[in-house]
């Protein structure tokens, strides 16, 4: 349902329509073909120059700040953009490189981080080492760098059309050529890892090892693993061709039409208009089924997938995109994995340098100059402004438009940005109660309801994806499951926040959250080519054990699990110093926040002491219980961090000689530097808001908590649209028909 109070019928269906589109456009998009700058953007400078430029982080010019005193006589900074946006996220990074080149709007972006990309961003790291090759016989010391992806690790739709949401916005704003994507054909699978190459004490799992790679493309994966580990494979294939069959006409219909066509809110349909072959090819599809989960094709009654490693390989799938099983994920996004991974060209895609090298690209188009008003207009200057904690959308004294922000930089001093056309939020779903100050706004995006209360803001009632077993020691056992389904709601209560944007916020189910081991390694003697650039590691199997907890087996999306790890060096080498390589392993929304929210042994409440960064200061967020001690945090780190380093040891048997860095980072690391409440991967696909307007008619949300939800594909169409809706519908017109003329979109 929309946001908008008592939505009609036919607004309504619209939205909905909306959503399948959407859904589609997260993964695919028509041929394009040539890059182009508008006659409206002055002459930049050469990519390799931008790059340089945006690779250090300016303070604000002069020319956008304009000091005056408090009471206190503290300095407080003055700034004015056309837009401000809440989060330099690949949502918000994207909603600003379009409107700052596009739309030639004055763009200043705020972000807590050090570091631009939220949960894609990447980070260095100096470690000092022995250098053998000294000429004196002396042992000295070099300093070695290493560069890491703190989130995902598999694109795909970036080197080859049709393209995603993220290529689509990145050659639309004219950077796409300072990303090179290295493209590779598959990933490798291991189940019951043992160390590689055997040993005693890795007999059981010998016996049960399996080790196969997932090839994309046509006809692979039918005669691959599915033929091989599923009962009845004749039977299995026809199912999975079926299925594939069934499920195409989710994502063929929006083959044609382009992110930049989305907007939100009761004009998003204008632009569609130009495609409209193509929505009544999606309108006779059934617009339902499409933009609902996928559990009417796995259990009925649109088709039921019956093979039982085949439902375990679908989950798995699932799992890696939404934090979900496949029955809850969205039918749209796993229609689009079944087309594009087994579709003639498809490819696997990883930006040279890592995803740091994509989000470089994003603050150039943020920060490109352009010219507002035509060639003869004023020079815009656009910023990301980092170590900006934003504190507060601030409001009309009624309430009914948003002027601006508060942010506080490190060290305290307040910024304080007007912004006389608008805000987008790009802050997590559940941050956008606290960041409203006003209770008459907060009455008007709560529907007009009264629970508007300073208590209300301070706390979460989302509910959350993991049943808890409190009993159980997590650092010696796994007492957590994932929910099989929504937790279900009165009419009562469905009724009570139909019209409550603050409510659906505020109790969106949070999927689980991560924990990340990045290591760098000596790579003396180690046969790189040999290797898999990605892999996929079930520590229980694909099928999970024997195990019933809280009435529901193990499987693919159980307690750690699932462990991605990524070996990027195998693609490029640049992100090491030669002799050395990186991995990354992470279990994606498969570690319980709530686990780690623990009494220490003497069951006395006891407080997490966390270690700031150089001038980072305590994280403003929801309170998240008792903590642990840094002793027992470090203890509990190490227990949890083991189905990790087994992952590894299964791909590099003797990691753990060989490392020379490891950083093991856990639910309450993201919770306190990417500011995720409860660390959480994103809001579970049932409860995504279906777009990202609000009842304040220049206030627009983006990323994860707005459909399509969780991914950066997805996120970046959330900020394509949210930027859309921050002009008029005739200059998005005018902005598509420059885009066709470019031969960029069709």
């Amino acid at each position: 349902m929309m946001t908008y109070p008592r939505p009609t019928k036919r607004r309504t269906r619209s939205a909905r329509l909306l959503l399948l589109i959407t859904t589609a456009l997260v993964a695919t998009a028509p041929p394009q073909a040539a890059s182009f700058s508008f006659s409206s953007i002055t002459k930049s400078a050469p990519a390799k120059t931008i790059l340089q430029k945006s690779s250090r982080h300016r303070r604000p010019s002069l020319s956008l700040q304009a000091a005056n005193t408090d009471s206190n006589n503290n300095a407080i900074e003055e700034e004015t953009v056309d837009i401000a946006i809440v989060g330099a996220g690949i949502g918000g990074l994207c909603a600003g490189a379009i409107l700052n080149t596009l739309y030639g709007k004055k763009v200043g972006v705020y972000e807590s981080h050090y570091l631009a990309g939220g949960c894609a961003h990447a980070f260095e790291r100096v470690v000092q080492l022995d250098d053998n090759e000294s000429n004196n016989g002396d042992m000295k010391k070099k300093k070695v760098s290493f560069t890491f992806d703190s989130g995902p690790t598999i694109v795909l739709g970036c080197s080859k059309e049709p393209y995603n949401p993220l290529q689509q916005v990145l050659r639309a704003v004219g950077v796409d050529t300072q990303v090179e994507w290295i493209p590779y054909n598959g990933w490798g699978m291991i189940e019951h890892p043992s160390k590689r190459g055997g040993g005693d004490d890795d007999d059981d799992n010998n016996k049960k090892e399996k080790r196969w790679k997932l090839t994309v493309g046509p006809d692979h994966f039918e005669n691959g693993p599915l033929t091989q580990f599923a009962s009845s494979s004749n039977d299995a294939i026809q199912e999975f061709n079926q299925l594939r069959e069934i499920t195409k006409p989710l994502v063929t219909g929006a083959a044609t039409i382009p992110a930049m066509a989305m907007r939100p809110g009761s004009t998003a349909l204008i632009p569609l208009l130009r495609y409209l072959p193509s929505l009544v090819s999606i309108i006779s599809n059934g617009v339902e089924a499409s933009t609902g989960p996928f559990g009417p094709y796995m259990n009925g009654p649109i088709f039921t997938v019956r093979n039982a490693w085949l439902r375990d390989w679908l989950d798995a799938l699932a799992f890696s995109l939404s934090g979900l099983p496949a029955d809850r994920t969205s039918a749209g996004a796993m229609a689009y994995v079944l087309f594009d991974m087994h579709r003639e060209g498809a490819a696997l895609d990883y930006p040279k340098g890592g995803l740091g090298g994509v989000v470089k690209a994003l603050v150039n188009g943020v920060e490109q100059p352009t010219r507002s008003g035509g060639d003869k207009g004023v020079v815009l200057r656009s910023k990301v402004n980092l170590r900006h904690h934003v504190e507060s959308i601030d409001t009309t004294e009624d309430g009914t438009r948003v002027v601006g922000l508060t942010a506080r930089r490190v060290g305290g001093k307040i910024v304080k940005v007007k912004a006389t056309e608008g805000v987008i939020c790009n802050a997590p779903m559940w941050s956008l109660r606290k960041l409203i100050k006003n209770e008459k706004a907060l009455n008007i995006l709560s529907g007009g309801s009264d629970d508007v209360t300073v208590e209300k803001q301070s706390g979460s009632v989302a509910a959350q994806s993991w049943i808890i077993d409190s009993e159980v020691d997590p650092r010696t056992g796994r007492g957590s499951v994932i929910r099989p389904s929504r937790q279900q709601q009165s009419n009562e209560e469905r009724t009570l926040i139909a019209d409550n944007l603050l409510a659906k916020c505020d109790e969106a189910e949070m999927t689980g959250s991560f924990l990340h081991l990045h290591v760098a390694l000596d790579a003396k003697d180690l046969d790189l080519d040999s290797l898999e650039p990605h892999y996929t590691v079930m520590d229980r199997g694909l099928e999970g054990d024997d195990r019933i907890m809280n009435g529901l087996p193990d499987g693919p999306c159980g307690e750690l699990n699932m462990i991605a790890v990524s070996n990027p060096c195998v693609l490029d080498r640049t992100l090491a110093p030669e002799g050395y390589v990186i991995v990354h392993a992470y279990g994606a929304g498969n570690e319980p926040y709530d686990i780690w929210k623990s009494k220490s042994n003497d069951d006395e409440t006891s407080t997490l002491t966390s270690a700031r960064t150089d001038g980072e200061e305590d994280i403003d967020s929801r309170d998240s219980g008792d903590r642990y001690q840094s002793s027992t945090y470090n203890a509990m780190k190490d227990a949890r961090g083991e189905a990790l380093w087994r992952a590894i040891e299964s791909i590099i048997p003797d990691a753990r000689e060989r490392t020379v860095l490891a950083m093991l980072g856990s639910p309450l690391t993201h919770e306190r530097y990417l500011r995720r409440p409860n660390g959480s991967y994103g809001a579970a696909f049932e409860d995504c808001l279906k777009d990202g307007s609000t009842p304040i008619p220049n206030l627009t949300l983006a990323g994860d908590g707005v459909f399509p939800g969780i991914g950066i594909p997805a996120v970046a169409l959330s900020g394509a649209s949210a930027a859309n809706g921050m002009v008029k519908v005739i200059e998005q017109w005018r902005c598509l028909d420059e885009l066709k003329s470019q031969k960029l979109i069709t």
